[in-house]
């Protein structure tokens, strides 16, 4: 018989534990969860003072360090009673990231093992799995490589991970959640409402492909269970919202915070043109690097604390024209805040690679049947709650009007 979530929290209570990436979006509202639902004792990972500011309000203990460096993960994991791997690689180069989800992750299953961790829950991803075909998509399904660094490190990770549980060095249950939304996200929240006030969103075929999307808390309670289910060691769980919905439907709801429309319909076809047209217009290194810093806020902000742009921005407002420098702004995706999106009333449409036209068009059904039955998995946000606590958390932080 399965542990339901409340006998999961009261098995995790006094225990200590440890949460690598706690100061990101999912390992946060973990960190939050496993203190005031659970009663743990967290020891929290983070790599430096802007990824603990979130963590600050709370009776946790802050380490600072690398999960590469061995010597710091032998000491985070000493004493703990199971550890929550939330950390991946977010700076350098895509090779550097990708070496830190992978080496990082086998650095800290040995430091685990070697200091008797009774329990590791892996944060993988639905990526893994590849490039998916229509129909249902359970855990049988072969691991594919999709030509993406974080993907496929994060496959390579996951491998790793339950190599040590299939050989006995230690008890390992792996998580693949579907694209995560709700306060603090990054990919599947702020990135998207950045993308639709700085442009327009392509929806391939209308957007009837399937999003197959969960909230952030139904992925933490999915991990909670997984720390402490018998169950789970050795196992990989899918975890995603009870059904998928059109991402049509999706990105309606992101609309509707902003209160705008702000998606353009296209086919296959269609969003292959509007690829190839942008590429033609401009060199393929500048658009990336322009499309990213409109999507990215946080790169944005880091760009422009630098001294070179600080400079340039001053001697942009004395020497052009107020609207020469709204364009600008516009194009590069300022003013992403509470007020009015910038741009023209046509504003840029956000091109999308052959690789994502082919993943907005999917009609995957990501099946939790097996989360369901080893872990008494049940979601418990529907798209209209976790949509409506995403909006209060959007208009608090100023990312919708």
């Amino acid at each position: 018989m399965t542990m339901d979530l409340e006998s999961a929290t009261e098995v995790l209570s006094g225990l200590r534990v440890l949460v690598t990436g706690a100061g990101g979006f999912i390992g946060g509202r973990l960190v939050e969860r496993l203190v005031l639902e659970c009663g743990a004792r967290v020891r929290a990972q983070a790599r430096g003072p802007a990824g603990a500011f979130r963590l600050a309000r709370f009776p946790v203990e802050i380490v600072r360090g690398d999960v590469t460096d061995r010597a710091f993960l032998a000491e985070a994991v000493r004493g703990c009673d199971a550890v929550f791997h939330c950390a991946y690689g977010t700076r350098g180069s895509q090779r550097r990231r990708a070496w830190v989800n992978r080496e990082g992750t086998r650095r800290l299953l040995t430091a685990s093992a070697k200091a008797g961790v009774g329990r590791l829950v892996h944060l993988s991803t639905q990526m893994v799995y590849g490039r998916t075909p229509d129909g249902d998509l359970t855990e049988e399904a072969p691991r594919r490589r999709l030509g993406e660094a974080y993907a496929d490190s994060k496959r390579r990770a996951e491998r790793v991970a339950l190599a040590f549980a299939r050989q006995g060095t230690l008890p390992v249950a792996v998580v693949q959640p579907t694209a995560v939304y709700g306060p603090y996200g990054g990919v599947w929240t702020v990135r998207v409402l950045e993308q639709l006030r700085s442009g327009r969103v392509i929806l391939v075929d209308g957007g009837r492909g399937l999003a197959n999307c969960v909230y952030v808390d139904d992925l933490v309670s999915a991990m909670l269970q997984a720390a402490v289910e018998p169950a789970a060691v050795g196992e990989a769980f899918l975890v995603s919202g009870e059904e998928p919905v059109t991402w049509r439907e999706l990105y309606g709801r992101f609309e509707r915070m902003l209160g705008r429309s702000r998606t353009v319909s296209m086919t296959a076809d269609e969003a292959r043109a509007e690829w190839r047209r942008q590429r033609r217009a401009r060199p393929w290194a500048v658009a990336g690097f322009l499309a990213e810093v409109r999507s990215n806020r946080g790169l944005r902000e880091r760009l422009f604390e630098t001294r070179e742009l600080r400079v340039a921005r001053e001697v942009a407002s004395a020497v052009l024209p107020e609207p020469w420098q709204q364009r600008i702004k516009a194009h590069l995706g300022e003013g992403t805040g509470g007020g009015p999106c910038p741009g023209d009333d046509e504003p840029p449409i956000h091109a999308l690679s052959p690789a994502g036209i082919d993943f907005f068009r999917a009609r995957t059904r990501v099946r939790i049947d097996k989360a369901r039955r080893l872990l008494g998995y049940r979601p418990a946000w529907s798209l209209d709650a976790g949509m409506a606590m995403t909006e209060r958390w959007a208009r608090w932080a100023g990312l919708a009007p």
